[in-house]
């Protein structure tokens, strides 16, 4: 069984991504209209990640995603998708990566080493 869960509803009016806990199924975190846009024009995650059948690239995908949410909360003051704090940055790092490779990597993390 995996950790996370992914549901994703993309041909919605309003696109629905879902992030549950694999054991529990309780809810995690929840992006609505235009934050999936913003998911997906960012690249924290892709549409192929989404609907991938492999259970290794499901489950990079939920890591982004909860990277994603705990970066939004910690950014709550400034609004979601800031990036000025080193945890926003780190995401972005992220998300820049090589998603193929077998753990995240924050190889880029010296491009954002100074708020924006």
């Amino acid at each position: 069984m995996n950790a996370l869960r992914i549901d994703a509803w993309l041909e919605r009016k309003e696109p629905v991504i879902k992030l549950h806990s694999g054991l529990s199924d309780s809810l995690i975190a929840e992006w609505r209209g235009s934050a999936v846009s913003e998911l997906l024009e960012q690249g924290i995650i892709t549409c192929e990640e989404l609907f991938s059948g492999s259970g290794r690239t499901q489950q990079q995908a939920a890591h982004e995603l909860l990277l994603n949410a705990c970066a939004n909360s910690l950014c709550s003051q400034k609004g979601p998708q800031c990036f000025n704090c080193i945890t926003g940055r780190m995401l972005r790092a992220l998300a820049q990566s090589d998603s193929k490779a077998d753990q995240p990597s924050i190889a880029d993390l010296d491009l954002y080493r100074s708020a924006s």
